[in-house]
This record gives C-alpha cells, sequence and structure tokens, in this order.
C-alpha cells in the first residue's frame, strides 16, 4: 500500500475583479482589440468581433468609460475566432486606429473577405475578396496581421489566411497593400492558414517574413511554416505535430525570437529563425491559444502563456518548453492573454488571464508564482480573454461570452483592483483527504452537500473530476506515485490541497 501525505497548500475565498461594465447584446464576442480613444473622452475603447453564425450586428465599438455604443456595423460577416481580428495604425488622417478582419461563412462578400474597417465609423476603406479569387466553396477567413511597410508610402502592409474543409491545396496566404486592398503576392497553401505573425528579417532583404500556422482539416504533414515576405516563398516547414492553432513569439536579447506553435494534438513547438526545433512540450488535449510574454524566470528569454484545454493555464519557459507552473482554470481553456503589469499589493506583477469555454469563468494567475489572483464566474461560456488599456492602475480583462442567452450582454470589462488579491483563511473543512490504495485517492465531505471535486497532475492534466458527496475512493490509471494537486470548491470559496503519493 501506498503512503499519502496530504497538506492544504492554499485555501482562500475567491476575490473577484471589479466589473467595470458589461456591452455587446447580438451575440457571442469572440475576439477584443484596444482601439486607443474613438470618442474624444481621452480613455481607449474596445473593438469586439462577433462570431460570424450568430446576431448582427457583427462588428462593435464600445466606449473604454462605460462600455456604451459609439457604434455598430452588420456589414462584414463576423468573425470565426481571435486570429481574424487586428487593430490596424491610422492611414486616413483622422487620427484612430482601423480594423482589420477576416471574414468566415457565405459564399460571397461580406464573407470570405478581408476588411479594412474605419475605427471612426464602421465603414468599409477596402475590400479584399477571398471568394473571388479561390475556387468554389473556399476562402473562409481565419487570420490575419500587419507587416510593415514593404513599397515605401507609408503605409503597413497586411497578411491574411484562408481556407477550406471542402479538400485539400485549397487554402491561401494572402499579402495585401494596406493601402489600396491590393494582392500584392499569393501562396496556395494544402490546408487553412489558421494564424500569422510577422516576424524577423532571416533573409536580409530588408523585409520582415511571416509565420503561418497550417491546419483544420488534417490535409498537411508540415503545418508550422516561414514564408518570406517580399515575394511568399517558403523558407522552410515543419512538422510540429499536428495541425497548428497559434502562434507566439518569444522576446530574445541576442538574436531573432523563437517562434512557438501549438497544435490541434496537445503538442508545442519552440523553432528559431532558421527552422531548427529549440524544444517541444507534449501534453494532452486540444491546444489553441499561446503567446509570448516576459521574462518570468529569469532566465533572458520570454516565457509563454499556453491554453491547455482540460490542463487549464501553463506557464513554460521560452527557452526550454519547461512548464513553470499550471493552474486548472476549468474545462476547456482556450484562450490565454498576458496582463502586465497588474498592480497587487502596491507592486507590478506580470499575470496570465484565461479563459474556460465549459469551465464558464475567467481566471487571472501571477505568472511568477503560478497563484490565482482573482476568477470570475459566468453562466455562459467564455470564449476568448483579452486585454486593453482603459483609465484604471492595470491592464482591463475584457471576457468575450458566447451567446446562449442567460445574459444579455457579452462583452465584460473585468479590472483587477489592488483590493483583489487573494484573502488568506483557515482551512473550511470542505474535503477531508485521507491514506488511498494504489492508484486511488480516498476523501469524505462532511455533511449531505455533493461538492465540486478536482485532481490534477503537475503537469495540469486532469487526472479525474465530477460532483461527490460523502465518502468516496476515486480509482484513476492515470494516478502513478507523484505529487497532484486537489481542488474543491462551493460557491466563492475554494480549497486547493497537494497530495504526494510515496
Amino acid at each position: 500500500m501506498n503512503i499519502i501525505s496530504l497538506f492544504c497548500v492554499l485555501s482562500f475565498v475567491l476575490a473577484e475583479p471589479d466589473v467595470l461594465w458589461s456591452a455587446v447584446t447580438s451575440g457571442g464576442v469572440y475576439s477584443s482589440i484596444d482601439m486607443n480613444d474613438l470618442d474624444g473622452d481621452g480613455i481607449s475603447d474596445v473593438a469586439c468581433g462577433v462570431n460570424f453564425w450568430d446576431d448582427e450586428p457583427t462588428l462593435w465599438t464600445v466606449s473604454g468609460a462605460d462600455g456604451s455604443t459609439i457604434w455598430t456595423s452588420s456589414s462584414h460577416n463576423g468573425i470565426y475566432s481571435n486570429e481574424g481580428f487586428r487593430w490596424f495604425p491610422d492611414m486616413n488622417g483622422d487620427g484612430k486606429r482601423e480594423i482589420l478582419m477576416a471574414t468566415p461563412g457565405g459564399y460571397t462578400p461580406p464573407g470570405r473577405c478581408l476588411y479594412l474597417i474605419s475605427g471612426a465609423d464602421g465603414l468599409t476603406i477596402w475590400e479584399w475578396a477571398a471568394c473571388e479569387v479561390m475556387p468554389t466553396n473556399t476562402g473562409w477567413g481565419y487570420s490575419c496581421a500587419i507587416l510593415p511597410d514593404m513599397n515605401g508610402d507609408n503605409v503597413p502592409e497586411c497578411v491574411g489566411g484562408f481556407g477550406t474543409s471542402g479538400s485539400p491545396n485549397s487554402g491561401l496566404l494572402a499579402c495585401i497593400d494596406g493601402a489600396s486592398g491590393d494582392s500584392l503576392w499569393t501562396v496556395w497553401l494544402p490546408d487553412a492558414g489558421e494564424d500569422v505573425e510577422a516576424f524577423a528579417d532571416v533573409n536580409s532583404d530588408g523585409v520582415e517574413e511571416i509565420l503561418l500556422a497550417v491546419g483544420g482539416n488534417g490535409y498537411a504533414d508540415e503545418t508550422a511554416w516561414l514564408v518570406d515576405g517580399a515575394t511568399g516563398t517558403v523558407l522552410w516547414q515543419k512538422d510540429p505535430g499536428g495541425d497548428c492553432m497559434s502562434i507566439a513569439l518569444v522576446d530574445r536579447s541576442d538574436t531573432w525570437p523563437f517562434a512557438v506553435f501549438c497544435t490541434f494534438n496537445g503538442k508545442v513547438e519552440c523553432y528559431d529563425g532558421g527552422g531548427s526545433s529549440i524544444w517541444s512540450y507534449a501534453g494532452t488535449g486540444t491546444y489553441l491559444d499561446v503567446h509570448g510574454g516576459p521574462d518570468v524566470d529569469g532566465d533572458g528569454t520570454g516565457d509563454i502563456a499556453l491554453a491547455a484545454d482540460d490542463g487549464g493555464v501553463m506557464c513554460l519557459s521560452g527557452s526550454d518548453g519547461v512548464v513553470l507552473w499550471s493552474y486548472p482554470s476549468g474545462s476547456n481553456t482556450w484562450s490565454v492573454a498576458w496582463v502586465d503589469p497588474v498592480i497587487i499589493q502596491e507592486e507590478p506583477v506580470p499575470c496570465i488571464a484565461a479563459g474556460s469555454v465549459n469551465g464558464r469563468s475567467v481566471s487571472l494567475v501571477n505568472a511568477v508564482t503560478g497563484e490565482l489572483v482573482w476568477e470570475m464566474p459566468f453562466t455562459e461560456r467564455v470564449y476568448n480573454v483579452s486585454t486593453v488599456t482603459l483609465d484604471y492602475p492595470s491592464p482591463v480583462v475584457i471576457a468575450g461570452l458566447q451567446d446562449q442567452q442567460p445574459l444579455s450582454t457579452h462583452a465584460w470589462a473585468l479590472a483587477s483592483s489592488t483590493e483583489t488579491g487573494i484573502i488568506s483563511v483557515a482551512p473550511s473543512g470542505l474535503i477531508n483527504l485521507v491514506n488511498p490504495l494504489r492508484g486511488a485517492v480516498s476523501f469524505s465531505i462532511p455533511g449531505d452537500e455533493a461538492l465540486s471535486v478536482q485532481c490534477f497532475d503537475l503537469f495540469g492534466r486532469i487526472v479525474f473530476q465530477g460532483r461527490y458527496s460523502g465518502n468516496q475512493t476515486v480509482f484513476s490509471k492515470a494516478m502513478s506515485p507523484g505529487v497532484y494537486i486537489i481542488r474543491v470548491w462551493r460557491d466563492t470559496h475554494t480549497e486547493v490541497l497537494k497530495a504526494t503519493i510515496l
């Protein structure tokens, strides 16, 4: 029989953030971006992209001060994911940011296009219709990004990733003149262009290259690409272990950034500018979002926030891929965002926000320690988290909620006040853990109430979870000797205990 030593590592009343406002009534918010000040009140405003199959309007700008509507548009067919919604620098001289938006759905415009949209009023500046240059039933807009000026007109260029679910070799990467909306070059892809990011000038031709995540339908074996920004020539293609969903850049002071790709198959791969693999991480689940951030472990290289599905949110070392910490942010954690700095007890601290789809919550985690700062529950699924800078001590987290009708508004501005840190209290006795047998955890829950219990390994993977009452012995094939985290919660009270099977 194994012996298990159990001790409480954290017991707290869950702090919640300050809710500044909620907005957007037409549909599910799948991405939000900081637009700077649009309405002249000196506070940054927010643009929200609504999922393409939800109700119109599909594009909203709202006041960062109170969430009131500045303008809406129903002319652009919505978005599919946060990779297809970006802000674009002012190009018409009105002093306001514009919006770059890749649209899915439909077979003619406004579906299957890349749009540049005026931040002042939502009118179209230009339209690039992928459905007019690609085969029938293709041209779905997945992603977009801003590139530095290539043609000397002092306007940035842009790039869009398009695809299909119908047949292989019918995706497209298009580089587009930011001023006119005309094609500069296009490259056919074996699958959809799920994400695109500007990279460093690897071949020293004076133009930055483009990182491309290919995937969605299993049509490609090599799904991590680097493309020449000047010509569209593919510089390298690699196999990161599945369909690529998202790209992160890891800042380094000595040379080009690292390029990190996460996959639909629970893998993360890091490459240098030449395409050599630097490190890899293999977990479980569907990894849909990854972002590079500050150096939280002090090794001189930026670190990585990973949305690890049922593994919650993770922070990986950017230099070697080691898991610095994981936090059980909830089932189907599909989105993450760096929030830096958050003022905690008068000190600036980098944090990571995580959105849980089926857990229906947003968690803010201290990126240095892995400890929870605050958590916000919802009755809607949380499909996206992002950060904006408003008139507040710390950056504000925008939670984008799916439109399932329990809530009337789907963009929530959550602020980390200096009073929202964890309040440590004595253990409340929600759960009593006892010595288990091999491969099992035994516990009892006082009283007749059923409570939610989760068990995680140190990689953030769920070993078991469920609603339990009374005396329980839970067996799991995944439980071998090691350290595990047991989390039990009721309403706003949570206890977290560490279990070490010897």
